[in-house]
């Protein structure tokens, strides 16, 4: 199962990741699956909200996949590097239990090849906006869009083109970096 929603407040992650863990213990015995969440925290807004959202996904998300959102003219580096510390101080292990993966599509990608069948992967945070800031320049983007494309890629099925953030072009170099 692959859900988009708009949750970018701590409170609102606790939320959906309730209700995903719901959605998993109504299927009966056996193995219910994992909930897999990716998000950001954006730049230039409340800094202590970002560190609270890794722990919430720490407490309550099998896997966290930490990305970019709306990082604006803050360095998504130390963002993540302020979320990255909130999962560990919740026991979150990177690499294990968390990653950082700077290009929100490339994300959502790794997101859904960690799921097995029967995982909820939740990608939350921009859910219908359809732009996402980085410096001072808005890029379009739509989490739906990136959802279907990462979907279809690993289907094999014909599907949109996953839509162009800056964090494309130094992919390769970030890849190494954060893996």
């Amino acid at each position: 199962t692959a859900i988009v929603d708009f949750a970018h407040t701590p409170n609102a992650l606790k939320v959906v990741l309730e209700a995903a863990r719901e959605m998993l213990s109504s299927k009966g015995k056996g193995d219910r699956g994992r909930v897999i969440a990716v998000f950001g925290s954006a730049g230039l807004r409340d800094k202590a909200k970002r560190r609270m959202m890794a722990e919430v996904s720490a407490e309550l998300a099998d896997l966290t996949v930490l990305t970019a959102e709306d990082p604006r003219t803050e360095s998504l580096e130390e963002i993540l590097e302020e979320m990255a510390a909130g999962a560990k101080s919740r026991g979150g292990r990177e690499g294990e239990t968390f990653w950082r993966v700077p290009d929100r599509g490339e994300a959502i990608r790794f997101a859904l090849r960690l799921a097995r069948e029967g995982d909820i992967v939740l990608a939350c945070g921009k859910g219908h906006e359809q732009s996402m800031c980085f410096g001072a320049r808005e890029h379009s983007w739509d989490d739906r869009t990136a959802m279907r494309t990462a979907l279809s890629e690993l289907l094999g099925v014909e599907g949109p083109q996953m839509p162009y953030l800056p964090t494309q072009d130094t992919l390769e170099e970030a890849w190494l970096k954060w893996k």
